[in-house]
């Protein structure tokens, strides 16, 4: 697996992590950056198991972020 592909994955990693709580704003930041990134490797390298995959993580951890944050009344 590419380096850069495990630099993309460290990005959404750093946006899901709980040891230290960012901002909602800098947490989807952080998903949308990295998700899109590896959106982008799996479509050049016509890795379509990675695209599908990429998705599907990509609305569950948006949703979980987004609800996570309103649950908690911080905006």
């Amino acid at each position: 697996m590419a380096i850069e592909l495990w630099l993309y994955f460290s990005i959404v990693f750093l946006g899901l992590q709980g040891l230290y709580r960012f901002s909602k704003s800098v947490a989807l930041t952080l998903l949308m950056i990295g998700n899109i990134l590896i959106l982008q490797y799996s479509l050049f390298n016509y890795e379509h198991e990675l695209l599908v995959l990429t998705i599907m993580m990509m609305i569950a951890q948006l949703t979980r972020i987004w609800g996570e944050r309103n649950e908690t009344g911080n905006l």
